[in-house]
C-alpha cells in the first residue's frame, strides 16, 4: 500500500482524542453506606459491566472513525499482489526523447533516432482512455510538444511523427527537471517518466543529481550500442587573429578519432569558396586526435568563406567544419606629421610617392602623407585610421573633425613625444623621463594580437627596441595598459569609443634623434604594422556553434533592417529580418542550422555584405556512454532498459495496475459513525 498524500497520515494522532476526553471524564466510585439490599447490588453490578462494554465499544468506534478519515484524506493506493487492486489505474506519461545530433548515428540496423520514435510510440499506444502524456524533445535545450499532460494521445503521435534529429549537443538536466515539472501537476496515482536516449557521457556531466519530485516511475531506454565509431573535426584555428592581404598564415585542424580501433585510413579536404585547395590521407590510433597545419595566404581582402571535410563515416553531420576569415587589406592610413617618410615605408615598403595610396589596388596598407600644416582642410571620408606622429597640438578645427572621425567607427594611432592633452586620448601625457639606462617592452599580454606574432622575449631580449625616454601619464577611466617598460611605464595604451581603437604609443618617432633606434629596430615593422591590422580588426565572433547568437556592432545605421540568411540553402525565401538597435548592435538567434550565413545591409543606397559560419558543438562527436547504472543514480530512477526490450499494452500494464480506496474508508467511516449514534443514544436512553 501506498499513499498519495502521506502528510495526512498526522491525523491519525488525532484518533487518541476520543480517548483522553473518555480518561478525563472518568467518574470516581464514591461508597455509600445504605441499608442492606444484597438482591439490587448484585443487578447494579451487571448493569455496570454491561455499560462499561458500551462505552468502550463506542469509544473504539470514535477512535476509528477519526484514524479512517485521516487515511482517507492521505489517498491510500493498493499495488500489485492483491485482487482488490487488479484494476488499471488512470496513468500519466511524460516521455524524454534525445534528439541531439548524435542521434543520427547509423547502426547496422538502422538510424537511432528513427528506433528511439519506435520506442516512444510503443508506450504512447500502451496508453487508455484516461491517460495523459506529453513528449520532451531532449539536446543542449528542453523543447516540450506539449507544455502540459494532454489526454489526445492520437496527437502526441502525430507530432512525434513530425520530429527530426537537432544539430544541437546534450544537457539532460534542463529536460528532466521540465519532465518533474509537467509531472507534478497530475493528480494520477500513476506516473511514468521515460528517458529515450544514446546516453552520450557528456549529456550527463557538469551537474549534481536530480530529485524526483515527481514521485514519477522513471524507466531508462538506450538506442545505442558500445561498439560505435565516429571520426570528426573538433576545430579550426588561425596561427593568429590579424589575418592581412598575402600574409603568412597556418590553419590548425584538429580532428579525433572517437574509437577504440585505429583509422586505417580517411581523408582530409579544404575548400575555400566551394574550390578545393588541399587534400591529405591520414591515419589515426584509437582515440587519438591529431593536428594538421596548412599553409595558406589570402591574396584578396574582405570575407573568405571555406569548409574542411573528413570522409563519411555513420555520422556525417560533424564531418564538415565551416569557417569564415575576414581579410584585411586595403586600409587607407593617413599619416600626419612633419616628417611622414619613414613611417608611410613602414606601412608600405612598395609605397610609390607618385601614388599616395600606394603600389597595387589589394595592397595590405595603403599610406597617404598628410603635413600637419594641411590636415584641417584634408577630408576625412575615405580614410579608415589616422595616425599621427609626434603631433602635440591640433586647432579646434581638427579636434572637431578627429571627434567626428572617431563617433563614426573609424581609429586613431599616434606616437607622443611632448606633452599633449587631446580630450579624445586615451591619457594625458606630462612631463619628459630621461631614462640614461634605456628600458624594453617587459610586460604585455602575449595573446593581444597586436603581439601574438612576437615569441617569447623577442621583445626584451638582446634585439629588441631600446627606448631612452617616455612621458609620465594619467590614464583616463575607460583606458587600459596594453604593455609597459621594466619601470612599469605604460609603453602602449587603448582606448575603445564605440566602435573606434584609440591606441597611443608612449614614445617618439622622430627619426633625426640619435637615442631613438626604434624605426631602424627589425621588430618595428611587423609591430606598426600589426597595430594598423589590429586597429582596422573587428572582432565579431564569426566562427560559432549551433545555438549561439551572433553579435555584431555597425556604424550610423540605427533601425536599419538586415537580411541573414545561410548561404547554402535550397530555399530561396529563407532568410530573416533583424533590426539594428539604438546603439548600433546586431544580434541574431537562429542558428540552428550549420554552414555559412550571410548577412546584407543596405546603407544610403550601397549593399554592404558580410558572412559568418556555424558549427555542431564538438563534444557530442565523443560517442562514449554512461553507464546506465550510473545514470539511474544520477536522477533517482527505479528501472532501466535496453535498446532489445519491446513495450506492448500487455507488458506496461503490469506497473500500472492499482486501486485508491479512499472512497471505500470514507464509506466504511460513515457506517461507523451511524453504529457510534445508535449506540450512543440507546446509552442516553438507559441511563
Amino acid at each position: 500500500m501506498a499513499f498519495l498524500n502521506p502528510l495526512f497520515l498526522f491525523g491519525l494522532l488525532a484518533a487518541g482524542i476520543p480517548l483522553l476526553i473518555h480518561l478525563w471524564n472518568r467518574r470516581q466510585a464514591v461508597t455509600i453506606d445504605f441499608s442492606s439490599l444484597m438482591f439490587l447490588l448484585t443487578a447494579h453490578r451487571q448493569n455496570v459491566k454491561r455499560l462499561q462494554l458500551k462505552q468502550l465499544l463506542i469509544l473504539l468506534l470514535r477512535m476509528l472513525i477519526i484514524a479512517l478519515i485521516a487515511l482517507a484524506l492521505a489517498r491510500p493506493f493498493l499495488t500489485l499482489g492483491l485482487p482488490i487492486a487488479a484494476v488499471r489505474a488512470k496513468t500519466d506519461v511524460v516521455i524524454v526523447l534525445d534528439n541531439s545530433f548524435s542521434m543520427a548515428y547509423q547502426d547496422v540496423d538502422g538510424v537511432w533516432f528513427d528506433k528511439a520514435k519506435i520506442k516512444a510510440k510503443e508506450i504512447l499506444s500502451s496508453l487508455r482512455h484516461g491517460d495523459s502524456a506529453s513528449v520532451i524533445l531532449m539536446s543542449d535545450i528542453a523543447i516540450p510538444l506539449y507544455r502540459e499532460l494532454t489526454p489526445d494521445i492520437n496527437g502526441v503521435i502525430s507530432s512525434l511523427d513530425l520530429t527530426e534529429v537537432s544539430n544541437r549537443g546534450t544537457n539532460v538536466q534542463s529536460s528532466i527537471e521540465l519532465a518533474h515539472k509537467i509531472l507534478s501537476m497530475s493528480n494520477q496515482t500513476n506516473k511514468e517518466l521515460y528517458i529515450i536516449s544514446d546516453f552520450t557521457k557528456t549529456g550527463w556531466e557538469n551537474w549534481s543529481q536530480i530529485p524526483n519530485i515527481s514521485g514519477s516511475r522513471i524507466l531508462l531506454i538506450s538506442v545505442s550500442n558500445n561498439n560505435s565509431h565516429n571520426t570528426n573535426i573538433e576545430e579550426i584555428n588561425p596561427s593568429h587573429h590579424l589575418i592581412g592581404v598575402d600574409l603568412p598564415l597556418y590553419l590548425n585542424i584538429k580532428t579525433n578519432n572517437h574509437s577504440n580501433k585505429p583509422l586505417t585510413q580517411t581523408t582530409l579536404s579544404m575548400y575555400i569558396e566551394n574550390k578545393k585547395q588541399f587534400e591529405q590521407a591520414y591515419s589515426a590510433q584509437p582515440n587519438e586526435m591529431i593536428t594538421k597545419s596548412i599553409n595558406h595566404n589570402f591574396p584578396t581582402p574582405g570575407f573568405h568563406k571555406g569548409s574542411f571535410e573528413l570522409t563519411s563515416d555513420r555520422l556525417n553531420i560533424d564531418n564538415k567544419r565551416y569557417f569564415v576569415f575576414k581579410v584585411l587589406g586595403n586600409i587607407r592610413v593617413l599619416c600626419v606629421s612633419d616628417n611622414n617618410e619613414f613611417i608611410i615605408l613602414s606601412l608600405n615598403p612598395l609605397f610609390n610617392s607618385d601614388d599616395r595610396l600606394g603600389k597595387g589596388l589589394n595592397s595590405m596598407i595603403q599610406p597617404i602623407a598628410c603635413h600637419i600644416s594641411d590636415f584641417d582642410e584634408y577630408p576625412l571620408d575615405d580614410i579608415d585610421i589616422i595616425l599621427f606622429t609626434d603631433v602635440s597640438s591640433i586647432s579646434d578645427k581638427s579636434e572637431s573633425k578627429i571627434k567626428e572621425f572617431i563617433r563614426k567607427g573609424n581609429d586613431i594611432i599616434a606616437f607622443v613625444s611632448k606633452k599633449c592633452n587631446f580630450t579624445w586620448a586615451p591619457a594625458k601625457f606630462n612631463q619628459v623621463n630621461e631614462w640614461d639606462i634605456p628600458r624594453k617592452i617587459m610586460q604585455y599580454d602575449k595573446t593581444h594580437p597586436i603581439f601574438e606574432i612576437f615569441n617569447d622575449g623577442v621583445l626584451s631580449g638582446q634585439y629588441a627596441p631600446q627606448f631612452y625616454r617616455g612621458l609620465t601619464t594619467e590614464l583616463s577611466n575607460d583606458s587600459k595598459i596594453v604593455a609597459s617598460f621594466d619601470d612599469d611605464t605604460p609603453f602602449l595604451i587603448e582606448k575603445r569609443e564605440n566602435n573606434s581603437k584609440i591606441i597611443f604609443f608612449n614614445v617618439s618617432l622622430d627619426s633625426n634623434s640619435k637615442r631613438n633606434k626604434l624605426l631602424l629596430n627589425p621588430y618595428f615593422l611587423p609591430m606598426i604594422q600589426n597595430t594598423v591590422l589590429y586597429a582596422n580588426y573587428d572582432e565579431s565572433q564569426r566562427n560559432i556553434l549551433v545555438g549561439e547568437s551572433y553579435i555584431t556592432k555597425f556604424n550610423n545605421v540605427i533601425g536599419t533592417p538586415v537580411w541573414i540568411k545561410r548561404v547554402d540553402s535550397v530555399d530561396e525565401n529563407e532568410g530573416t529580418a533583424v533590426i539594428i538597435h539604438e546603439d548600433g548592435s546586431l544580434k541574431y538567434d537562429s542558428t540552428e542550422q550549420p554552414g555559412i550565413y550571410q548577412v546584407d545591409i543596405s546603407t544610403q543606397g550601397t549593399l554592404k555584405r558580410e558572412f559568418f559560419a556555424v558549427n555542431t558543438h564538438p563534444s557530442e562527436s565523443n560517442l562514449d556512454h554512461i553507464n546506465l547504472k550510473d545514470a539511474t543514480q544520477k536522477i533517482n530512477a527505479q528501472t532501466q532498459s535496453s535498446e532489445n526490450e519491446d513495450f506492448d499494452s500487455k507488458s506496461l500494464d503490469l506497473y500500472r495496475h492499482g486501486r485508491e480506496i479512499w472512497g471505500e474508508l470514507l464509506i466504511l467511516a460513515v457506517c461507523l459513525l451511524l453504529v457510534e449514534g445508535y449506540l450512543s443514544n440507546r446509552m442516553s436512553v438507559v441511563t
